[in-house]
Parts: structure tokens; sequence; C-alpha cells
């Protein structure tokens, strides 16, 4: 869930995890399963509580929804105070249009910035089928309006276009290049991944998230069956007081 953190003169708020829309959002919430998700109405009340203040938003997201990452992304660029976009990990798909809504952006050598194109899921006939189509394109025209708008000098639409297609990964360096955005020093923050991280394309090599490096549950059922017997066996042959194992 969206933290905020109050000060004198300025805000701070953590944007860390999935997008959902608010119908989503306030179920979970309901269900106290909400840590770990973003919703507009819930960044509604967090920013309304901290008024005009100058204002950090921290991104650490694969994205999610695209309706509600461009409602928030809106918000933030409504915010009367001075706003500053910071790069934790990284900002993903729909994200980067919260990071490019600020005022001031900034990111880390080593974190990332993904761009892509829009997706969905549609049923119906061929006319449903275009629509959707149609649908996506118009979203992603809109989406590469937000990047041009912050691209540097010599950067062109076509470009950003290009990225957009065949889903592009930038690191802070290779961000500032292309956009409107100040590099700070690498930090050791992790990428942040979430639900959707499966869904992300072209992840590079560099960012060990893929599942399948992960212990599956036998594997550690296993270890911790060899564990137990190698505890056993040192009780049996007086190696280790079973009192204080």
């Amino acid at each position: 869930m969206l933290k905020v953190k109050n000060e004198a003169e300025s805000a701070s708020i953590y944007i860390s995890g999935d997008i959902v829309n608010d119908a989503e959002g306030d179920m979970l919430k309901s269900w106290g399963a909400g840590k770990g998700y973003q919703w507009p109405d819930d960044v509604k009340q967090q920013l309304d509580a901290i008024g005009d203040k100058d204002l950090t938003v921290y991104i650490n997201s694969d994205g999610g929804s695209v309706p509600a990452g461009v409602a928030i992304a809106n918000m933030i660029a409504r915010h009367k105070g001075h706003t500053t976009a910071v790069v934790d990990g990284w900002a993903c798909s729909i994200a980067t249009q919260i990071f490019f809504a600020a005022d001031e952006r900034k990111i880390p050598a080593n974190a990332y910035l993904m761009i892509h194109k829009p997706s969905t899921v549609a049923v119906g006939n061929a006319d449903d089928l275009m629509e959707a189509v149609e649908a996506l394109d118009t979203i992603q025209q809109g989406l590469e309006t937000t990047y041009n708008k912050a691209t540097r000098e010599g950067v062109t639409p076509e470009r950003v276009h290009e990225m957009v297609e065949n889903t592009t990964w930038l690191t802070g360096e290779q961000a500032a290049e292309l956009f409107d955005v100040d590099v700070l020093d690498a930090t050791k923050t992790a990428a942040r991944a979430g639900k959707s991280a499966k869904d992300l394309a072209n992840i590079p090599k560099a960012i060990n998230i893929k599942e399948d490096n992960e212990p599956t549950q036998a594997a550690i059922d296993k270890s911790i069956k060899a564990k137990r017997l190698a505890l056993a066996i040192a009780i049996t042959e007086g190696e280790l007081d079973n009192e204080k194992v």
C-alpha cells in the first residue's frame, strides 16, 4: 500500500507495487491484503492530506492498470507543490507515466526504466477485436506523447516509438541520454519483482529475478530433511546434547 512521510515543508510518497484500479484496490484493502498495490483513490487521499507541500515520489513498480496509472500520473502532475520522482529499483510500464509526470526526475545509475506497448485481453467477434486493437493504438499514442515531452534535444518521436514497440529497458545512465532526467549514484536497492514481473519481457540478465532460480518447495523440504537427519546422527553419536538442539 502507498506510504506517506510528512515533514515540515515537504512530503514523501513511496509507490512500491502493482498498480490496480479502485475496485480491486478497495477489495484488497477490505481483505487486509492491500500491501504491495497502488490505486488512484488511495493516492488521492494521501495527496489531499499532504496539501500543497513539495512532494518526492519514490517509485519501485512493475506497472499494472493503464487507466489507474494514468490517473495517478495526472494527480502528480496537478499537485501544486514542486514534485520530484525518484526511481528506487525500477519503474516499468505504466509506472513510467507516474515518473514522467513529476516536475523533476531522478534515477540511480543502476536502476531501470522499462517502456513497452500496452496490452489487453479481448473476446468477441472480429469487430470486437478490431475495436480492441484501435483502443490499444490510441492508448499507445497517449503514452508516447508523455515520453516525447520529456526527451532530450535530438531524440525523435520515431526513436521513442521504436523503443516502445520493442520493449526497451534503460539503466539510469541510458535514460539520461534520452530523457530529461538526472542520474544519481548507483545504489544497492533491489528491483521490485511483483506479481506481474513474470509478464515483463526482455528483462536484463543483470537483474536476477527469474522464478526458476528460486528453490522449489521440494528442494526446500529435501534440505530440511537432510539437516534433520544430520542432527539425529550427531545426537545418536553423542556429538550434540539433545536438550541443547
